[in-house]
């Protein structure tokens, strides 16, 4: 359920029991005993109630806090990325080495480092292969000249 839905049931379960220990104070007699206990039973449902949507908001919040920190975290990392457009996939200088990363997988949000075989790249983990003039600039020119 969305946060704000949630927040306006447990804000109304809580209007509710406020309006039932209202109720249960309001009863002075004992013959209105059994009424009481009627209007704290009812509260007590309430607040559990309430209770349970805080619960199912803290859910949604760390899972919406978690999300956040997983694309703050490939955000960051894609900034490291350069785009090769002869080969058409990224690549990143690290520890003065160049790794190739595969343009498909990284549409998906993974980050899979290219295999060479020869004088092509090869993805370890969709199979599909890179080579010199393979990339954009080749695949733009050969779909204008037809």
């Amino acid at each position: 359920m969305d946060p704000l839905t949630l927040t306006s049931s447990i804000l109304t379960s809580i209007k509710g029991a406020g309006k039932i220990a209202k109720s249960a104070l309001d009863l002075k007699s004992a013959a209105d005993n059994v009424e009481l206990k009627e209007h704290l039973v009812n509260l007590r449902e309430a607040l559990v109630e309430a209770k349970d949507n805080i619960l199912e908001v803290r859910e949604a919040l760390q899972e919406k806090d978690t999300r956040i920190k997983e694309l703050e975290e490939r955000l960051k990392r894609d900034k490291e990325l350069n785009f090769n457009d002869k080969l058409g996939c990224y690549e990143a200088d690290e520890k003065g080495k160049i790794v190739r990363y595969c343009l498909k997988c990284h549409v998906d949000g993974k980050y899979v480092p290219l295999k060479t075989e020869g004088s092509r790249f090869v993805c370890t983990a969709c199979g599909k292969k890179y080579q010199e003039g393979s990339g954009m600039v080749a695949s733009c020119v050969a779909v204008s000249r037809s």
